[in-house]
């Protein structure tokens, strides 16, 4: 799986939700990043979890982008935000996200998203 968020913390705790659940867990501090690392592996994630609000190339740009690829078009990307209203949702939708995972982050939350995507996620001792 592939987090991308801007804050260090964020990630470390969607790190330790996920491993904890046997899945293997890549990072990036923004959407460049995240393209990078999809572009240098792009079988390697079957999950991504995007943070909407990031400097430089944001979640919603990183989306777009990483969907005009193959493999991209069919990664599922869960959106992580404090903006719940219906209007993020939208553009969320929009952008070509799957899903929706409001913040804080929460164990609930991360099962959540495994327990419908994980089948595609690689575990970490698979």
């Amino acid at each position: 799986m592939l987090v991308v968020d801007d804050d260090a913390i964020n990630r470390l705790v969607a790190r330790v939700l996920i491993e904890a659940r046997g899945y293997s867990v890549a990072e990036a501090e923004d959407g460049q990043e995240a393209l990078e690392l999809f572009a240098a592996s792009p079988d390697a994630f079957g999950l991504i979890l995007m943070d909407l609000s990031m400097p430089g190339v944001d979640g919603l740009t990183a989306t777009r982008a990483l969907r005009q690829s193959p493999r991209g078009a069919t990664v599922p990307i869960v959106a992580l935000t404090r903006l719940t209203d219906p209007d993020t949702r939208r553009d969320c939708f929009d952008a070509g996200m799957n899903g929706f995972l409001p913040k804080p982050i929460s164990a609930t939350g991360i099962e959540s998203i495994v327990c419908l995507v994980g089948h595609g996620a690689y575990r970490a001792h698979a």
